[in-house]
């Protein structure tokens, strides 16, 4: 991404921000696993979409005084021991390529403390991003920082205005997750292309992960879910190690990140390659509710009404085909929502009530799950919101029952 993306993305927090305050974000730390291990590093996403760096320990203070806009980017100074060990560390030039701050206005992570004493000296209100998790003991450089800054300072939330900026997508950002929905959908056709009664979950789901790495991509936007019969009726079923029956479906959930920008697909289809009477039922009760997304989505909408208009589509279908009797049967067997907003995260961060802009991104996810039949069935397309429609941007990836077989038929 052109470091003007990370300019401009810094300029419209600006104007959001109030006269006379700093907002200061980082990009976290790494985290220690046991002994000498870490668990992989992942940037704060809030910093990399300011900045684009995805580096550890690395700090920006944004500075508003007026019409006066300045910023200060802290980055560890060069440590040879650590090259030699580890790998390089981005240079004062480097981060300048990447993210557009001055060189001179780039600092050693030294001078980070003494600076950010004096700012929050000069300026009492302080933005920092205080987004909450879900664990009861979750802390963050923010919540950290926060705890330090309270006696003595306005403490501000810099999180909904960045999550503001990040709901609709620019031309770059759709771009990289076209990038990672296309080399999903080569995983995913691995996967029909390589199913077959007697493998266990995770063995099926090596082939796509072999694809996605051998395509490119090295990363992968989340834990994949390969739910076999059974486990499909479970929602987030991620353990993949159960052996996979003949007569049953299997749900992929899954996507490959380009850039740190996501892909979130799921498809279901028969291991054996042949859907039973009942399986493509149901299924097909799930395609239709897939496809009035896709026809009725467009900028303007909410979450909500999309919930609504899937839920409507899924209890007539059950209805039609005796799976339920009363309109209120249909939450046994859906329990979720038809859509989230899609990028840097897979679940990127939106409010289901509020109205959907030119640009975003959204899942479309409906789904039925009836254990009793050991039947899950999800289908799951990323769609782009414009002012007159949807655009589904994984529709080259199969899901018409008659494609699926006769695609797993040529194995």
């Amino acid at each position: 991404m052109d470091n003007k993306f990370y300019i401009n993305n810094r300029k419209q927090l600006f104007s959001l921000l109030p006269d006379k305050c700093i907002a200061v974000l980082s990009s976290g730390y790494t985290v220690n696993r046991s002994a000498d291990e870490d668990f992989d590093f992942s940037a704060n996403n809030n910093f990399f979409y300011l900045t684009g760096i995805s580096q550890a320990d690395v700090h920006i203070i944004l500075i508003k005084d007026g019409n006066n806009f300045s910023e200060r980017l802290y980055i560890e100074e060069y440590d040879e021991h650590y090259a030699k060990w580890i790998g390089h560390k981005i240079t004062k030039e480097e981060a300048n390529e990447i993210c557009g701050v001055s060189i001179d206005d780039i600092r050693y992570i030294t001078q980070y403390e003494d600076e950010l004493k004096e700012f929050t000296k000069k300026y009492k209100k302080v933005f920092l991003d205080l987004e909450k998790g879900r664990n009861t003991n979750y802390n963050s450089f923010g919540l950290s920082l926060a705890e330090q800054l309270k006696e003595n300072n306005e403490i501000c939330d810099v999180y909904p205005l960045v999550i503001k900026l990040r709901a609709a997508k620019h031309e770059g950002e759709i771009a990289l997750i076209q990038e990672a929905i296309d080399v999903t959908k080569i995983g995913v056709e691995e996967l029909m292309r390589n199913a077959k009664p007697g493998m266990y979950e995770y063995q099926l789901e090596a082939y796509y992960n072999f694809a996605i790495k051998q395509n490119g991509n090295r990363a992968f936007a989340f834990k994949t879910i390969a739910a076999s019969g059974i486990n499909a009726t479970t929602l987030h079923y991620s353990t993949n190690d159960s052996l996979m029956q003949d007569g049953d479906l299997i749900l992929f959930d899954l996507g490959a990140r380009a850039g740190g920008y996501c892909a979130d697909i799921s498809r279901t289809f028969p291991i054996n390659g042949k859907f039973s009477d009942l399986q493509k039922t149901i299924y097909n009760i799930v395609l239709d509710a897939n496809k009035k997304i896709i026809e009725v989505a467009k900028a303007g909408m909410s979450l909500a009404d999309l919930q609504a208009i899937c839920v409507e589509s899924l209890t007539d279908g059950c209805i039609k085909a005796g799976l339920i009797k009363e309109a209120e049967e249909i939450k046994k067997y859906y329990f979720h929502g038809v859509s989230h907003s899609l990028g840097l995260d897979t679940h990127d961060p939106i409010t289901k009530t509020e109205p959907l802009p030119i640009g975003a991104v959204i899942t479309d996810e409906p789904g039925l799950y009836f254990p009793e039949y050991n039947i899950g069935i999800r289908i799951e397309d990323d769609l782009l919101l414009t002012e007159s429609g949807a655009i589904n941007l994984s529709k080259a990836i199969i899901k018409e029952v008659d494609d699926i077989e006769s695609f797993m038929a040529k194995k």
